[in-house]
């Protein structure tokens, strides 16, 4: 039989440390990582830009550490989110973030984590959440999710069948990471340092302003990939756009993606494409130049935004016809495979969402 507590009864969460305790001056480019919630994603963590302390910082604050098994959430901006951690190196916990820690032998820490990114739960945590700007977190909120507890040993079953899901998205996400960087070596081969000889501009088409508000989509159960200004891949059920496109955030830090076939998106995400073939080369150069883009064309009190207009008129290199036909022999079968991926780890990701209540509630069980 099942039962139903609250998170807090079987987890401590803490906040990571304080402004006052961890300085920008303490940040090293070598040493410790602080997991951020920017580190976040797809379950796991990044540590492409993530930042670094000293060991002596690290043993100061070694309240904040972490260890296998935690579960890390985002304080605030993108808060369904959350990392589960399976690795005995030394991380910490950062100020933008909380730390869950499973202190009863009652519950098993990856069928929590398996069971806290269920969509039921996401929504119930964006509902929970205040701020009228940016969503945020507290302890208080966190503690309160309901969390429904099967048998340890099914739990056990439960995290290692979801595992095998887990392990193919997983995979496709690093053939995809694989497949991109290669992209972008040739991209930089073909066309680094060219010099400008038009505008963005130039060679950009826009699509209409979605009026889908991304809580809409978080109800859907549709099956078109619905891109938002978060890192994750929401559905729909009707797609606005087809072929070779570049999703752009317009709101907080910029972030690019590309896919390739139908889809949708929403109001605070702009869609564009390319004239004369260059959609593929458009979003490479987009990703090249991602770290200026997020300086100089976003801007704002509070929430930034992006400034579309100026942004059109940075000058460009705009390649020539042989040029483009060459470059996209290469690149597009990369982009076609990773758009497929893409799509099959979205329907992985439907069946491990529609399993996990089944299993809990006994209408499916797992041989041993």
């Amino acid at each position: 039989m099942s039962k139903v507590v609250q998170l807090g009864d079987v987890a401590d969460i803490i906040t990571g440390p304080f402004g006052s305790q961890l300085h920008e001056s303490d940040y090293k480019m070598e040493g410790i990582p602080v997991i951020m919630p920017q580190d976040i994603k797809d379950g796991k963590l990044n540590f492409e830009d993530v930042a670094r302390i000293s060991e002596n910082d690290f043993q100061r604050l070694i309240r904040y550490s972490v260890q296998n098994g935690d579960i890390i959430f985002p304080r605030r901006g993108d808060i369904e989110k959350h990392a589960y951690i399976d690795s005995d190196e030394d991380f910490l916990c950062g100020t933008g973030c909380f730390r869950v820690r499973v202190k009863t032998t009652e519950i098993n820490s990856k069928y929590l984590s398996y069971y806290l990114d269920n969509v039921h739960v996401r929504k119930w945590i964006t509902n929970h959440a205040v701020g009228s700007n940016m969503p945020n977190l507290n302890t208080g909120i966190l503690s309160e999710i309901p969390v429904m507890i099967p048998t340890y040993s099914v739990q056990i079953k439960i995290a290692r069948l979801l595992s095998v899901i887990e392990a193919k998205i997983q995979n496709n996400v690093k053939i995809n990471d694989n497949l991109e960087a290669l992209a972008k070596l040739i991209y930089m081969n073909f066309f680094f340092n060219r010099t400008p000889n038009g505008l963005l501009s130039d060679i950009i088409h826009e699509y209409p302003k979605s009026q889908v508000q991304v809580n809409e989509a978080k109800c859907s159960n549709g099956r078109f990939p619905f891109f938002t200004s978060g890192n994750g891949i929401l559905a729909w059920d009707s797609f606005f756009v087809d072929d070779r496109n570049c999703y752009i955030n317009t709101g907080g830090n910029v972030g690019i993606r590309f896919y390739v076939g139908k889809a949708a998106y929403s109001t605070d995400t702009w869609c564009i494409t390319a004239k004369y073939n260059l959609a593929d080369y458009l979003y490479l150069l987009l990703k090249a130049i991602q770290h200026e883009i997020d300086i100089k064309y976003f801007t704002g009190t509070g929430l930034k935004h992006l400034q579309k207009p100026i942004l059109k008129e940075r000058p460009i290199y705009v390649p020539v016809e042989d040029e483009i036909i060459l470059f996209n022999k290469l690149i597009q079968p990369y982009f076609d495979m990773i758009s497929r991926n893409t799509c099959e780890s979205q329907r992985l990701q439907d069946v491990r969402n529609s399993l996990l209540p089944l299993l809990i509630n006994g209408q499916a069980v797992i041989g041993d």
